[in-house]
């Protein structure tokens, strides 16, 4: 995960976040996303505008495992740019139901996108870093992510 060895092990840019902010942030921003789901769903219940939020919120958990587990910076980033859409997606909607729950989303949406724009410095930073999936598809060894001198054998 982001504690271990290989995180700690990466190239990280000037202004990477410390480690402890992490915590309060998402804490905080999962509050204001709950408030903000409970206000469209007391006004229309489980209906599309949810439906995008629970959309979003499936792309911000799988996020995880594809960064820390798999070590796919790349993918990773693909996926976070997909994330970002579905937020705003999902503002859009819960304006047309509650401009203060869509207002409610906008920390996060913010905050996602710093943390885009974070995910592909890393990977620019790191670009012999080979994840896990990575490694087993072209048949290196699986290095948990660590910089090897083998670079991947396509132009990305």
């Amino acid at each position: 995960g982001f504690s271990g060895e290989w995180f700690k092990n990466l190239v990280k840019p000037s202004w990477n976040p410390p480690s402890w902010l992490f915590g309060p942030v998402w804490t905080t921003l999962y509050f204001l996303m709950a408030v903000a789901a409970f206000r469209v769903w007391r006004k229309v219940g489980f209906a599309m505008p949810l439906g995008s939020f629970f959309v979003q919120l499936a792309l911000n958990f799988a996020w995880v495992p594809i960064f820390a587990v798999c070590h796919e910076l790349l993918f990773a980033f693909v996926e976070i740019a997909l994330l970002d859409v579905a937020i705003i997606v999902c503002i859009v909607m819960f304006s047309q139901v509650d401009r203060l729950a869509a207002a409610l989303m906008i920390p996060y949406l913010l905050w996602s996108l710093f943390a885009s724009l974070l995910n592909f410095t890393l990977w620019r930073l790191n670009p012999t870093t080979v994840g896990l999936y990575c490694a087993s598809q072209f048949g290196y060894p699986a290095n948990h992510g660590y910089q090897t001198a083998v670079p991947l054998p396509i132009e990305l």
